[in-house]
Formats: structure tokens, C-alpha cells, sequence
């Protein structure tokens, strides 16, 4: 697995020193990279697969009918 990130330098060399870009910023690398969601999409996101887990556990539980309630 190679991670283009990191870099091997040997240790009797001085690490070189990278530039800082100037336009450079977090919220422009998460827009960039896809990363940022608008808050909207990602509660609607959110609220879709729990309602799919919802489903899934409801299928997987069965109907109602298949149990009696004890009554006290």
C-alpha cells in the first residue's frame, strides 16, 4: 500500500521544507475533495438510512402477530 502522502528521507538529510500555499484553506480542500456536505442532504441522508435500518430490523423481527403479550 503506498500512500503518496508520506515521504522517506534518510536521517543524516535535513527534511526539506515544504511552501505554505496562500490560498490554501480546510473548507476549500472539504469543497474540493467532495468531503463537505450541506447540512440539508446530510439530514435527509441521515433520516433515509435509519428509516432502511428501521425496515430491515422490522423484516427481520417479523410482524407483530408472531407473539403474544403476556397481560398482567
Amino acid at each position: 500500500m503506498e500512500n503518496p502522502s508520506l515521504r522517506e528521507q534518510p536521517r543524516e538529510q535535513k527534511a526539506p521544507i515544504m511552501e505554505s500555499r496562500q490560498d490554501a484553506s480546510i473548507l476549500g480542500w472539504l469543497e474540493g475533495s467532495g468531503r463537505l456536505m450541506d447540512r440539508e442532504n446530510q439530514e435527509k441522508t441521515k433520516a433515509v438510512l435509519e428509516e432502511e435500518d428501521s425496515e430491515e430490523i422490522n423484516a427481520l423481527m417479523g410482524t407483530e402477530d408472531d407473539f403474544e403479550e403476556d397481560e398482567d
